[in-house]
């Protein structure tokens, strides 16, 4: 069975970049960054405190 356990979403506009994170128990998140890996990286810390 599969269950979904995170929506992850990122956008890009102009020179900035846009994460936005959505789980049950944390509800909707965003995050922004200059780059792609920074707004990832923001990204995997956020599941990890959540998920570990």
């Amino acid at each position: 069975m599969q269950e979904l356990i995170c929506n992850i979403e990122f956008e890009q506009s102009g020179n900035e970049f846009l994460g936005r994170l959505r789980t049950e128990m944390g509800g909707t998140r965003e995050f922004t960054g200059i780059t792609f890996e920074e707004v990832l990286n923001q990204i995997v810390v956020e599941l990890e405190e959540e998920f570990l």
